[in-house]
């Protein structure tokens, strides 16, 4: 939405107009100013165009020159026929009760309520800036900064939109340096806190009355032992001893697996049976869930409690 709309008659003096747009752009953003010839798409309709424009402008510039009040075609003054788009544009505007600003070039002077016809008298009413060609620099900047106080949110919108951009990538690049800088600043507490911590110790020999579900029970027997870090050990299955495979500890949990053969008739090899233990560690003891499975029978699982014993 364009805040800044320029009306101006295209044969008075239209090079003013384009050197204010230029001006006006530069100042608020290429997207707040709306001056028809350049605005308006070829194909596109011109009156609808600027009513659309009308509609959602905040200010109108009205450029006056020195041919701007008598300008005429065919005998008859422009300002008179009601199809002249400058008159539309101006009526438009001071029926809306939107604020209209009258500038006068190159020399002109402000017309008054006489000059102009009827639907245009508000315009000799308003307040009129000038600017000439030698104090152009100065005269421009008093009128950006009337417009800023007009349009308060769109002053310099690009210049605004850069801060903000550089805003956020300074953000970002400080929680970036944060993130890296935090392992190098936690590992020293992380240790001391770790150090602090009691860690789960199940090195020794458990055990437990483990009924299966055929209703046998036997006394199974667990020893763990550590080499270096990784966990070793022994557990009893229908009391033979069994290796622990792929055993680990963590948060509480111990995980392992053993192998045992299941024979049937005359089945000389039979087949291997894979016995996986799941147990949580707490102040009873290990709560096992044991499942087996591969062999020519299938086992529910089983739970029971492994306590600490003696050598």
């Amino acid at each position: 939405m364009a805040g800044i709309f320029i009306s101006y008659r295209r044969d008075d003096q239209p090079g003013f107009a384009g050197r204010l747009a230029d001006a006006l752009e530069a100042a608020f953003g290429a997207d707040q100013v709306f001056r028809d010839i350049e605005d308006i798409h070829p194909g596109e309709d011109f009156v609808a165009a600027i009513e659309q424009q009308l509609h959602t402008v905040d200010v109108m510039l009205v450029m006056i020159g020195p041919g701007w009040l008598a300008a005429s075609r065919n005998g008859v003054r422009r300002l008179d026929e009601p199809d002249d788009f400058v008159r539309l544009e101006i009526a438009a505007a001071l029926a809306s009760g939107k604020p209209v600003i009258p500038v006068l070039v190159d020399g002109a002077s402000m017309p008054g309520a006489a000059d102009l016809p009827p639907a245009l008298a508000g315009l000799a009413r308003c307040q009129a800036v000038a600017l000439s060609d030698a104090g152009w620099r100065s005269d421009v900047a008093q009128l950006v900064a009337s417009l800023r106080t007009r349009l308060p949110d769109k002053g310099n919108t690009s210049a605004r939109i850069r801060l903000a951009c550089l805003i956020l990538a300074g953000v970002a690049l400080l929680v970036l340096l944060g993130v890296l800088a935090a392992p190098r600043l936690l590992p020293e507490r992380n240790s001391t806190a770790q150090s602090r911590a009691p860690a789960v110790d199940i090195a020794g020999r458990w055990a437990a009355r483990v009924k299966y579900d055929w209703g046998d029970a036997y006394d199974e027997v667990f020893e763990f032992k550590y080499l270096g870090r990784q966990l070793h050990g022994t557990a009893t299955y229908l009391g033979g001893r069994l290796g622990i495979e792929q055993a680990s500890l963590d948060d509480g949990w111990l995980r392992f697996t053993t192998r045992s053969r299941e024979t049937l008739g005359g089945d000389s090899a039979g087949k291997e049976i894979t016995h996986r233990y799941t147990g949580q560690v707490a102040a009873q003891g290990i709560r096992f869930t044991l499942e087996s499975g591969g062999g020519y029978s299938v086992h529910p699982p089983l739970e029971f409690v492994a306590a600490r014993a003696g050598p």
